[in-house]
C-alpha cells in the first residue's frame, strides 16, 4: 500500500494514461464520422445544346453520402414557389414539379444550411442554382421564305422548328389556303409539305399552324402563319405542234409549243422529252414572218441578203436528230421550268401524237390542207379517206402547193419561203432566196422548173419567176408584177376564206401542154394574164377577173378559168386560147377544174348566196347539172377522180364560212355523196 501511495506508483501510471488518450484521439479520429456531406444541384432536362430548362424537367440534388432525409427536404426552396413531390433515388433527391413550370419563367433553386449526414454532421453552407424555363416551340426558318414572290409551283414547302415536334398532330393543325392536297414528312426538326399536284399561278398561299402542334413535351406552338404567291403564268400557251392526239403526223415533224411572248433561253434545258425516248436539240426560235418587209424600201446590200422579219422569241422547238418511228404513238412532255424573258413561267404541258407514214408517190391520192396537226399543212389520204398522213411539217401556215407530174415531189410556200422535197420528206430544198418573199408555187408541165410570185426584201412587186429546179439553168422573170401580197402568215385554220376560189398566195397558174404558154390569176389584183413563157411576146393582161386557178384541158388545147368580164358583177366559166381568145361557157360561182375527158367543174351560186358543185360536158352546146344542193353548205375546190367519174370537194357551213365541213366526193351524175375528212380545204385528186 505504501508502494502504490508513493510516487513511483504514480510516474509508473503516466505513461500509460497517455498512452490511452492518444487511443482515444485515433480512434476518434479514424472511426467517428466529423465531415458534413456535400452535394451537386441538376436539372433532370434541358434543351439540347442549351441551358434551358424543359417545362417537364425535375430538380435532383445529389449527395456525397447518406443524409438524413428530413434536414435535406427541409433545406430546399424554390423561387418563385412551386409545389414539388420529393422522393429519393439513392443519394439523389428528386423534386419533381407537381405541373409543368411555367414557359419562360427564371427560377432560383436554393439549398439551405443544416443539411445532416447520418452521422449528424451538418452541411454549414448553402448553394443556389438559377435556371430558366424554355419559351414555347418557335420555327427556326420556313421555304420559300415569307412574302416570298415568283415561286415555282412545284415547289416544296419546309418548316423547320427549334426543337423536336410531336408529328402525329401535323394534320389537325395544318392547313394551305386556297386549299391544296399535299403529303407531309418529317425529318428531325424539319417538316416537308408537297403538294399533290402543281400550285396555281399568280396565286398567295397562306400556311396556317395551328395549337395542335406541340412539341415533345407538349407544349403548343403558338399560331402560326407564312405566305408566298407563286409566280406568274406569263408564258400563254398559243398552240402545240404536234396538236394533241391527232393521228397521221409527219415523221419529220418537230415538236413545238408557241408562246404569247418571248422565252428565256437560259430556261430551257431539257425542257421538251418524248416518250417513247428521242434523242433531239431543244431550241428557242422566232417564226418566219413575212407580215412586214423585211427592210427598208431603200435597202442597203446588206439588208438585201437579211432573212424575213419574224416574230420574237416565242417557239420552244424539239428537233429529233431523226425521222420518228411510223405509226407511234409519242408522248410529249413540257417542264414548267421554262420562264418568259422577265422570269414569268409557264404551265408544263403533256400530250400525245401518232405519227403516219412517208409516201413515196401521190399518185391516185388526194392531196389537202389542213390544220389538224396545229396549224396549215398538206396532207394525203386514200380515194376512200382511209390513211390520212401529213406531207408537210411546217409551224406556220402553208399557203400553196403543187404537186409534180409523176407524183414524187411536191412544192409549197410557208411564210414567203418556197420549197420543195419528195413527198415522202427527203431532200429538201429551199427555192427562195434569202432577202426574198415568194408564193404560189407551180410545177411546170416537164417538171423541169417552178413558177412562183415573187417580192423582194422591201415588199416590192417582183412579178412571176421561173425556177429551174436541174443544174446549169438561171431563174428567170415571166412577168414583171401580179405577184401576192405579203402576209400568208395571217392565214388561219383550213385557210378557208368565206368566198369561192383560193388565197392570193395559193397557186393560180396553168400551163399549155407544150409549156410555152401560162395563164395566170395574178396575186395582186386577180387580174387573169396570159404570159408567153419563152419570152417572146411580153405578158398579156385580159379584160377579166379571175376568181378561181386556171386549168389546161390537152383535148380542146385552151384554157378554163372561172371569171368575170365586168370587174365582178357576174362570174361565168371562160374558155381561153393561148392566143388570147375568151369565150364564154355559162354562168359560175368560182374553182374550175378539167376532167381527162375535157368535161368541167366548177361551183355556182344560190339564189340564198350558197356555192354548190357543178358538172358540165363541154361541146358544142355546153350543158351544165348542179350535183350539190343543201344550202347550210357552200361547196368549193372540185376536183376530179383520174377516171372523172367522181368529183371531190370541200365545204364550209353557210353560217361559219373560216370553219371547214370537210372534203366530200360525190359522183358525177349527183349520186354517192360522201364525207372523206371531217376538216381541210382545197383537195386536188392526183392522177
Amino acid at each position: 500500500m505504501d508502494w502504490l501511495s508513493s510516487g513511483r506508483f504514480i510516474r509508473a501510471l503516466a505513461p500509460l494514461a497517455g498512452l490511452a488518450m492518444v487511443a482515444v484521439v485515433l480512434y476518434n479520429a479514424t472511426a467517428v464520422d466529423r465531415v458534413p456531406p456535400t452535394y451537386q444541384i441538376r436539372l433532370s432536362a434541358t434543351e439540347t445544346g442549351t441551358n434551358l430548362a424543359l417545362p417537364l424537367t425535375s430538380i435532383d440534388i445529389v449527395f456525397s453520402e447518406e443524409v438524413r432525409p428530413q434536414t435535406a427536404e427541409a433545406a430546399f426552396s424554390i423561387s418563385p414557389n412551386v409545389a414539388v413531390s420529393p422522393h429519393w433515388q439513392g443519394l439523389t433527391l428528386i423534386l419533381t414539379p407537381s405541373s409543368k413550370l411555367p414557359l419562360s419563367q427564371t427560377f432560383t433553386v436554393h439549398m439551405a444550411a443544416g443539411v445532416q449526414d447520418v452521422a449528424g454532421n451538418s452541411q454549414g453552407k448553402s448553394q443556389d442554382l438559377t435556371f430558366t424555363t424554355i419559351g414555347p416551340p418557335t420555327v427556326e426558318s420556313v421555304v420559300p421564305a415569307a412574302n416570298a414572290s415568283a415561286v415555282p409551283v412545284d415547289t416544296a414547302i419546309q418548316i423547320t422548328f427549334d426543337r423536336y415536334m410531336d408529328t402525329q398532330n401535323v394534320l389537325d393543325g395544318l392547313t394551305i389556303v386556297p386549299d391544296a392536297p399535299f403529303t407531309a414528312t418529317w425529318n428531325g426538326q424539319t417538316l416537308s409539305i408537297v403538294p399533290n399536284n402543281p400550285l396555281s399561278f399568280s396565286t398567295t398561299y397562306t400556311i396556317k399552324l395551328g395549337d395542335s402542334f406541340v412539341d415533345t413535351d407538349g407544349t403548343p406552338l403558338s399560331p402560326y402563319v407564312t405566305t408566298f404567291t407563286t409566280i406568274g403564268m406569263g408564258l400563254r400557251v398559243s398552240a402545240l405542234i404536234p396538236a394533241a392526239s391527232v393521228a397521221g403526223v409527219s415523221v419529220r415533224s418537230p415538236i413545238a409549243v408557241i408562246f404569247d411572248g418571248p422565252i428565256d433561253p437560259s430556261s430551257i434545258a431539257d425542257a421538251i422529252h418524248l416518250t417513247p425516248p428521242v434523242s433531239g436539240q431543244v431550241e428557242v426560235v422566232t417564226l418566219p414572218d413575212d407580215s412586214q418587209p423585211s427592210v427598208s424600201p431603200s435597202p442597203s446590200p446588206s439588208q438585201l441578203s437579211a432573212a424575213p422579219a419574224a416574230l420574237s422569241n416565242n417557239v420552244l422547238v424539239f428537233t429529233p436528230d431523226s425521222p420518228l418511228a411510223s405509226h407511234t404513238t409519242y408522248t410529249a412532255s413540257m417542264s414548267s421550268d421554262v420562264l418568259r424573258t422577265d422570269g414569268q413561267a409557264a404551265t408544263a404541258e403533256s400530250w400525245t401524237f401518232t405519227t403516219g407514214e412517208p409516201s413515196t408517190s401521190a399518185l391516185n391520192q388526194i392531196v389537202y390542207l389542213s390544220d389538224r396537226g396545229g396549224v396549215a399543212n398538206v396532207w394525203l389520204m386514200n380515194p376512200d379517206g382511209s390513211n390520212q398522213r401529213e406531207v408537210t411539217a411546217e409551224l406556220v401556215p402553208v399557203s400553196g402547193f403543187d404537186v409534180s407530174g409523176d407524183g414524187n415531189t411536191i412544192a409549197y410556200a410557208a411564210g414567203g419561203v418556197v420549197k420543195r422535197m419528195a413527198i415522202s420528206g427527203d431532200n429538201m430544198h429551199v427555192i427562195t432566196p434569202t432577202g426574198s418573199f415568194d408564193y404560189a408555187p407551180v410545177f411546170t408541165p416537164d417538171g423541169t422548173a417552178i413558177v412562183v410570185g415573187r417580192r423582194d426584201a422591201t415588199g416590192a412587186d417582183q412579178g412571176y419567176w421561173r425556177i429551174p429546179i436541174i443544174s446549169g439553168a438561171d431563174p428567170s422573170q415571166v412577168s414583171s408584177d401580179g405577184a401576192p401580197g405579203l402576209g400568208s402568215v395571217a392565214l388561219r385554220g383550213d385557210e378557208l376564206t368565206g368566198t369561192p376560189g383560193e388565197p392570193s398566195w395559193a397557186p393560180r397558174a396553168a400551163f399549155s401542154a407544150d409549156g410555152n404558154t401560162m395563164l395566170l390569176v395574178r396575186g395582186v389584183d386577180n387580174a387573169v394574164e396570159l404570159v408567153d413563157m419563152t419570152g417572146a411576146n411580153p405578158p398579156v393582161v385580159l379584160a377579166l377577173t379571175g376568181d378561181s386557178r386556171p386549168i389546161w384541158d390537152s383535148q380542146d388545147n385552151a384554157f378554163y378559168v372561172v371569171a368575170s368580164p365586168d370587174r365582178g358583177a357576174t362570174w361565168s366559166c371562160f374558155q381561153v386560147t393561148t392566143g388570147g381568145i375568151t369565150t364564154r361557157i355559162g354562168a359560175a360561182a368560182g374553182d374550175m377544174t378539167v376532167a381527162v375527158n375535157g368535161n368541167v367543174a366548177f361551183t355556182v351560186r344560190s339564189a340564198d348566196g350558197s356555192t354548190h358543185v357543178a358538172f358540165a360536158l363541154l361541146g358544142s352546146s355546153p350543158t351544165s347539172s348542179v350535183l350539190t344542193t343543201d344550202p347550210t353548205w357552200s361547196d368549193g375546190s372540185p376536183s376530179f377522180s383520174p377516171d372523172g367519174s367522181l368529183i371531190v370537194f370541200g365545204r364550209f357551213g353557210v353560217q361559219n364560212p373560216p370553219v371547214s365541213g370537210g372534203i366530200w366526193v360525190i359522183g358525177i351524175n349527183g349520186s354517192g355523196l360522201t364525207q372523206l375528212a371531217t376538216d381541210g380545204a382545197y383537195p386536188l385528186w392526183l392522177p
